[in-house]
């Protein structure tokens, strides 16, 4: 019995100092990844831009910006989900709509998965691409706009003087 109790001890202690953390570490900052995870998706346009938060990785408007801090998404029960850089997941919600309005702020939020009033996000396939896509019973989403470097949802048919056209595609394949 001595021999065991000692033994449980040391195997205690021996495991304690091999997985101790020193007081000095602190999480890594977020990185790039050169390959995706199961399911994952850059979104990119035909430019090579990649849909990103504002700041990458935080919580924030949504723009569009390099591969080196792109987000890496997936659509989850109609949540469009950021789950790979940051320690919250980050989630698209598309604002409310008030009179008048005619092009709604796609942004990133941290938690799990958006609430049903940021709408619903799709893949919709056109010819060999797969465009994401979103609706809510309360708007008409015509398509994404990029205007002042923010992305919204369109909701009339022309295009503000200001903004262009962007469609947003999946990329499953190569990291640029």
């Amino acid at each position: 019995m001595k021999f065991t109790t000692a033994l449980i001890a040391s195997a205690v202690s021996l495991a304690s100092s091999a997985f101790a953390i020193p007081a000095s570490t602190t999480a890594a900052a977020a990185q790039p990844s050169e390959t995706l995870g199961w399911g994952q998706h850059w979104i990119k346009t035909s430019d090579n831009l990649f849909l990103q938060s504002q700041t990458a990785w935080t919580p924030g408007p949504a723009t569009l910006g390099s591969a080196d801090t792109a987000g890496e998404f997936n659509i989850v029960s109609t949540s469009l989900c950021d789950t790979v850089h940051t320690p919250e997941f980050l989630y698209g919600i598309v604002e409310s709509i008030t009179p008048g309005a005619t092009q709604l702020q796609l942004t990133f939020e941290a938690g799990i998965l958006g609430p049903a009033s940021g709408g619903v996000f799709a893949w919709t396939t056109s010819g060999d691409d797969q465009l994401l896509s979103w609706s809510r019973s309360d708007s008409a989403f015509t398509g994404w706009i990029l205007c002042d470097n923010i992305i919204y949802a369109n909701q009339i048919s022309t295009v503000p003087d200001d903004c262009s056209s962007i469609e947003l595609a999946s990329n499953i394949g190569t990291f640029a």
